[in-house]
Parts: structure tokens; sequence; C-alpha cells
């Protein structure tokens, strides 16, 4: 997708929003919106991440200004962050991904810093809830193969296995009695033993 198909989609979701949304010059504002009025404008060279800023104030229902200075109102700060990870999610629905964090940027508009910012902290959290999720799952694979591993060595120095104690087995390779049912199943699978 291309800035143009992207302005293209951002236009017509704020139009459904009940917007009268119109191309023009519009006094040095790159785009605006008065979701109270049912109007909002924009210029020819207003980005993705314009249209995606101003789309953000409709939905919050963001009828007044915070005062003469954008930078110090919290609803232009929420606006930047939802558009950002509006666009993002975008992106990543078209095939892109961190790698192209670039791209994106070239593409949307974005102010780099910032979403360098807000998409790194995502990408972050999501990481650790991915690893919470599978943390366990994940070990239990590991311990699963390295017993395994260790099965193999511990039955190799035997020339007729008649029994095996698994207390030695999980001393001799220094492993934790907690394991104990682990390496029952494990000599059972190797033996043949149901």
């Amino acid at each position: 997708m291309d800035e143009q198909e992207l302005n293209s989609l951002l236009i017509c979701e704020i139009e459904n929003q009940h917007i009268d949304y119109r191309l023009g010059d519009w006094n040095n504002q790159v785009a605006w919106v008065a979701p109270l009025l049912g109007l909002g404008g924009y210029e020819k060279n207003a980005r993705p991440f314009d249209h995606a800023h101003e789309l953000s104030h409709i939905l919050n229902h963001d009828d007044y200004r915070g005062g003469d200075c954008d930078t110090t109102s919290p609803n232009e700060s929420r606006a930047h962050r939802e558009a950002i990870l509006l666009l993002w999610d975008m992106f990543e629905k078209q095939g892109g991904d961190y790698s192209h964090f670039n791209l994106f940027i070239e593409i949307t508009g974005c102010p780099y810093d910032f979403s360098y910012a807000i998409i790194s902290k995502e990408f972050n959290e999501m990481y650790e809830a991915i690893n919470e999720i599978f943390v366990d799952e994940l070990n239990i694979k590991i311990k699963k193969e390295q017993i395994h591993k260790f099965a193999v060595d511990y039955i190799s120095y035997f020339d007729i296995i008649e029994s095996i104690n698994i207390y030695n087995f999980l001393e001799a390779y220094n492993l934790n009695h907690s394991f104990y049912d682990l390496a029952e199943r494990e000599f059972q699978e190797l033996l043949g033993v149901a």
C-alpha cells in the first residue's frame, strides 16, 4: 500500500464518521476537524499521519482545543499516539514489520522519534507477553531434551539393563528430584516399557 492509497482509506474513514472533510487551503493548517460541527479539511500536502491524527480526534470526540499550544494538550498527545498505532496496525496487516520501520515512516509521515518510542514499547510489551505465555512450555521442552540426552548417555554405561534407579540417575547428572516423573517417562520410552 502506498501513501496515496493510505490517504484515500483514511479520508473515506473520516467521511464515514459523518464529517464533511474537504480539500482546500486552510491557512497553513495541514488538517483539522471540528467533530461537533461535522466539518473538517485538509491541504493537498497532508500525509497519512495527519489524517489518522484527525480521525483519532473524531473517534475520541475531542470537541475543544486544550489551549493555544497544542504540544501541551493531552488530546494532541493521545491523537499522535493513536494515529501512529493505527497506521502501524495497517502497515503490519499489509506485511510490514519492524525490519521495515524506515519504510513505515516514509509512507506514513509519522514523526520518527515519537513513532520509534511508541512502536518499540508496543513490541517489547508484546515480546514479554509472548515469553510469559510460552516460558513454561519452552522450559519443559528444553528440560525434556536435556533429560533425553542424559538418559541416553546414562544407559550407554550398562551392558545389561535389569532396572534403573531414577534417583541415582538424577543425582549422577545433578538434576533436581522434581524431574523424577519426566525422567521416568523418558526411560520408559527409551526402553519400550509402558
